[in-house]
């Protein structure tokens, strides 16, 4: 039973290709000279590579809000102003894991198209007299607030019927200008939801430092108010609503003091029996309104808790810092070019050049048995 084995694995050992690494290591000692000088060569692209690029900044906020469970408060009003039942909160459509949807919705983002924004000056700079430039998200990612000249200049000018940016009016009809600038805030604004704790991370990415700062405490401001308005809305419409009715029962109850007040004045002296029932109705429309008046001025008071209790709070755990170094690093961009160079030449002299000699010579000879 082992002799079989054994004749197996010969063969498969005869059948396996043996690369010689030692020709190999001879063939780029031999061409070592070459080998350099190509990486030298690609170091010198990815210098230039580097010095060309825009180096981008990236801020992240992570944001904490609060848990669901909420309505313990408003119950305790309830029981507090005897209006009985538990009211329990319902699923909430507007959850946490659309943020990121919120985030990347075209009114959303068209709406920070006015913010203004800063350029970041160091000390250094101005001590020699270097000015922050003031401009807005709209001007800075459509480039209109960095100087252009040449071929840059042409490709960048708007088409003949775009008009000057005055402001979106309507989120829903955008200018192809305007389509782009939100376009490319949408590439630099993210928002990522961790479902299992409900951890919210903002990221902006932007070639200015305090810019990308700026922006990444608009987008968080903004966020928290758009989740606050959805939460709202509906307890601030039934707030106005039992406002409105509230009012109107209040007048009721005034007009029914003041009937049942005439009433009595007027038939303080007469015993008629017409009379007595006249004051006795007119006292129970006093008393009916007055009890329908404090039952809406309740139910006015738990929608105005409802509001508080509707809005969100979250927790900031992590705030927007200015960062001190960019996220793509020229250093690094000069290396991965140096290393490309350097592989591809040796990839070529210690394996492709064999290849291709040997791939041309065995179609070569094919072609001419052919012939």
């Amino acid at each position: 039973m082992e002799t079989p084995q054994n004749d197996n694995t010969n063969y498969y050992q005869d059948d396996e290709l043996e690369i010689d690494w030692m020709g190999i290591l001879g063939k780029l000692l031999k061409h070592w000279k070459q080998i350099v000088l190509i990486g030298f060569v690609f170091g010198c692209l990815g210098v230039v590579s580097a010095l060309m690029m825009t180096r981008q900044y990236n801020v992240t906020m992570t944001l904490a809000p609060e848990s669901q469970g909420r309505s313990g408060n408003i119950n305790s009003i309830t029981s507090m102003l005897g209006l009985g039942g538990a009211v329990t909160s319902g699923p909430d459509a507007m959850n946490i894991s659309l943020f990121p949807e919120i985030c990347q919705s075209t009114p959303f983002l068209a709406s920070l198209l006015d913010v203004p924004l800063t350029s970041y000056v160091s000390e250094n700079q101005l001590e020699v007299g270097v000015k922050p430039l003031q401009t807005t998200v709209y001007r800075h990612f459509s480039g209109e607030d960095k100087p252009r000249k040449g071929l840059s200049k042409w490709l960048s000018r708007e088409p003949k019927d775009e008009k000057p940016y005055t402001g979106v009016e309507d989120p829903t009809e955008l200018t192809p200008r305007q389509a782009a600038v939100v376009r490319a805030l949408g590439s630099s604004v993210t928002a990522t939801v961790d479902k299992k704790t409900g951890v919210t991370t903002i990221s902006v990415i932007t070639d200015d430092r305090l810019m990308a700062k700026q922006l990444a405490d608009t987008v968080c401001t903004r966020l928290q108010a758009y989740i606050t308005d959805y939460r709202t809305k509906k307890a601030t419409a039934d707030y106005e609503y039992y406002v409105m009715v509230a009012d109107e029962a209040h007048d009721d109850l005034k007009k029914a003091q003041e009937a049942y007040a005439r009433s009595v004045d007027y038939d303080r002296n007469v015993i008629l029996q017409s009379a007595t029932a006249q004051k006795d109705r007119l006292r129970d429309e006093v008393t009916l309104a007055n009890q329908i008046y404090s039952q809406l001025a309740q139910q006015r008071e738990l929608a105005r808790a409802k509001i508080q209790e509707e809005k969100p709070v979250y927790a900031v755990v992590q705030p927007a810092v200015l960062p001190q170094t960019p996220m793509n690093s020229r250093a690094k961009r000069v290396l991965i070019w140096g290393f490309v160079g350097g592989f591809l030449a040796v990839a070529w002299y210690g394996f492709g050049a064999d290849f291709f000699r040997k791939l041309r010579s065995d179609v070569k000879e094919k072609m001419e048995q052919e012939q």
